[in-house]
């Protein structure tokens, strides 16, 4: 098992190279950073970086998808309970630098929560595995792709006068697609690489992780899914 001990250097030409490449040779930077030390620096500007992109992108499309991703983040239980809503304090959607800021902490909340489920899970199936390195592994496996939500974002701001009513679906759509495909392929490989968790176990804590996370979600919104059905 490799080491993973904790770093603080930070190379931002290095960092920001593996950031572009994890659009066109994922596996390879996988490779690389599982063989090296977990640096917890780089791992945590990648994802405020990713998170800045993904939050951009959401208020240059602006209207419904704007409406939607607010709704959906500040009423998930996970923000709800850990922000001032717990104590009757909210937001307006309209005052744009408090959510611009609201939404980067949850976005690194979030990040927080999906690498302690997976962890839980792993060691569950009795795998080893440093809490640091995880948040690596999800930090690098799903937050580059933040460079294409933001490119989805910019293409949704022009489709938003062609199919004003349904264009925020494919932006969902295209993001609920990579959480669900892409990203277990890289977490897979990274965990195999780095800690020698096989294929099998990465899998099923990966995909019950996200069971997790939507059954969050869905128990939240029962009533937004009843209503639509009836």
């Amino acid at each position: 098992m490799k080491s993973s001990n904790d770093s603080v250097e930070l190379d931002m030409k290095q960092m920001l190279g593996n950031y572009f490449r994890m659009l066109h040779k994922p596996i390879k930077v996988i490779d690389e950073l599982a063989k090296k030390d977990v640096n917890i620096l780089e791992t945590l500007v990648v994802t405020i970086i990713s998170a800045i992109l993904l939050i951009a992108g959401v208020f240059i499309a602006g209207d419904i998808l704007y409406t939607t991703f607010q709704s959906n983040a500040l009423t998930y239980p996970l923000e709800m309970l850990t922000s001032g809503q717990l104590f009757g304090v909210y937001i307006s959607f309209y005052d744009y630098t408090s959510v611009f800021l609201i939404d980067l902490i949850f976005i690194l909340k979030a990040w927080i929560f999906l690498g302690i489920l997976i962890y839980g899970f792993l060691r569950l199936f009795k795998q080893s595995i440093s809490f640091k390195r995880m948040l690596q592994v999800v930090s690098w496996s799903l937050f580059p792709f933040a460079l294409i939500m933001f490119l989805v974002s910019v293409v949704c701001l022009g489709l938003k006068f062609v199919i004003p009513l349904i264009y925020h679906y494919i932006y969902f759509g295209i993001m609920i697609g990579i959480f669900i495909v892409v990203t277990p392929i890289l977490v897979m490989r990274f965990l195999e690489q780095s800690n020698e968790v096989s294929y099998f176990n990465s899998m099923r804590a990966y995909y019950f992780s996200l069971f997790v996370v939507f059954l969050i979600f869905a128990i939240n919104h029962a009533d937004r899914f009843l209503y639509s059905i009836w």
